[in-house]
């Protein structure tokens, strides 16, 4: 599910998605800390998943990034709206004080969703990407707990 989302260009920045047993450790170790994941999974496969990552550093630990994805098909269908509110629920029970995100300027349906959410702007990077001469902006959006 995240090589099809990395692969589709347009929505988070992977360029080549880590082996299947790499992301597994990852979230394995993120799962067993009680760290806030949710997935969706139908007939075996992964449809949707939505996680925040606490920053590492101490200082900065009361903040994590979130990161979400629903495969084509199942979008626009709710599926990213009751991941989010979950991971959020968790994230604060995990003791996150501040949830963050970038997204696409171009990307409206996400950034109507997380304004719905509650999730405020931050800022714009302009020119965040460039991708085959054509450059995207990033809206930071973050969310306290």
């Amino acid at each position: 599910m995240l090589d099809f989302v990395a692969n589709e260009q347009i929505h988070i920045e992977m360029v080549e998605t880590p082996s299947l047993e790499k992301v597994r450790k990852i979230h394995q170790r993120h799962i067993s800390s009680g760290g806030p994941v949710f997935y969706v999974v139908k007939d075996e496969q992964v449809i949707g998943w939505c996680d925040v990552i606490p920053e590492r550093n101490p200082r900065l630990h009361h903040r994590g990034g979130l990161g979400m994805g629903v495969l084509p098909g199942y979008r626009g269908k709710g599926i990213g709206t009751l991941l989010l509110k979950e991971t959020i629920r968790q994230a604060e029970e995990f003791g996150l004080e501040k949830v963050e995100l970038h997204v696409y300027t171009t990307n409206e349906n996400a950034i109507a969703l997380y304004r719905n959410l509650g999730f405020e702007e931050e800022g714009i990077i302009r020119e965040f990407r460039k991708l085959n001469d054509d450059y995207f902006d990033c809206l930071m959006m973050a969310k306290l707990l």
